[in-house]
C-alpha cells in the first residue's frame, strides 16, 4: 500500500513538473501578433536566453538597428560583459513594451539605448518621445533601482537630413529629461559625426545613408567608454 502511494504520488509530481516546464516554455515565445511588430527577432531572442540565459549585473546594448547592426560590439567594449539587443526598426514605443521580455529578466547593472530615429520618421513628436523615454527610466528603476542608463542621442544622417531640426529638439529634450532622473545619463555622439569642416563624415556610413559602419562604432565606442567610466 506504501508503495502503491509513492507511485502515485512520483508520478503525480513528474506530470505537474511536465506541465510546469511547458508551460514555462510555452510562456517564452511570442504567440501571434503584438500591436508594435518584431515578433520574430524577440524570439530569435528568447530562444537564445533559453539555450544559455544571460548573467545578471551585465551590460545590456538595447534599441533599433543602430544596435542591432552593430557587429563588433562584444569586441569594441571587451572590457565589459554585454548583451546585444537591438530590433531593426524598432521604436521606444516597442521597446517599453518587450521591457519585461529583453530589458528586465537580465537585471542589468547598465543599460545603453538608442532609439528616436524611427519614431521620428513615423511621426512621433519630441515631447511623445520624452514621454516615452520617461516611462522607460521609471519601468526600468522600479524593478532595478541600482540600474544606470544612458541614452545615446539620435545621430544625423544623409538620408535623414530633413529631420535635423526635430533631431535636434528631441536630443535637447532627452537631454533635460537625463538631467533630471537619478542614475540616468546622455551620451551626445553627434560631434563625432562630423569632420573639421562641419560636414557629416561620408566614411562613416554604410551605402544606405542612414545606417553606419563598422569604423563609425568603433569611434563611437571609444568615446563612450570615457563617457562611462569603463576602463582596461
Amino acid at each position: 500500500m506504501k508503495k502503491h502511494c509513492l507511485t502515485i504520488l512520483s508520478v503525480t509530481f513528474l506530470f505537474c513538473g511536465v506541465s510546469f516546464l511547458q508551460t514555462k516554455s510555452f510562456a517564452q515565445f511570442i504567440i501571434g501578433k503584438t500591436p508594435v511588430g518584431f515578433e520574430s527577432e524577440i524570439n530569435d531572442f528568447l530562444r537564445q536566453d533559453s539555450v544559455s540565459f544571460p548573467l545578471s549585473g551585465v551590460y545590456l546594448f538595447t534599441g533599433s538597428s543602430t544596435i542591432r547592426k552593430w557587429d563588433n560590439l562584444k569586441n569594441d567594449f571587451d572590457e565589459i560583459t554585454v548583451i546585444q539587443r537591438g530590433f531593426g526598426g524598432s521604436t521606444m514605443k516597442a521597446l517599453n513594451y518587450y521591457i519585461n521580455t529583453i530589458v528586465l529578466p537580465y537585471k542589468p547593472k547598465t543599460i545603453v539605448v538608442y532609439e528616436g530615429d524611427n519614431d521620428l520618421a513615423q511621426g512621433v513628436s519630441p515631447k511623445e518621445f520624452i514621454i516615452l523615454c520617461d516611462t522607460f527610466i521609471s519601468k526600468v528603476h522600479r524593478k532595478l533601482p541600482e540600474t544606470i542608463i544612458y541614452f545615446l542621442s539620435v545621430k544625423p544622417s544623409f538620408a535623414r537630413k530633413q529631420q535635423l531640426p526635430l533631431q535636434n529638439e528631441l536630443n535637447q529634450q532627452l537631454k533635460k529629461l537625463t538631467k533630471k532622473r537619478k542614475k540616468t545619463n546622455f551620451i551626445d555622439i553627434r560631434p563625432l559625426m562630423y569632420d573639421k569642416k562641419g560636414g557629416l563624415r561620408q566614411d562613416f556610413f554604410e551605402s544606405d545613408s542612414l545606417h553606419v559602419n563598422q569604423y563609425c562604432y568603433s569611434v563611437w565606442a571609444s568615446y563612450m567608454k570615457t563617457k562611462m567610466g569603463i576602463r582596461k
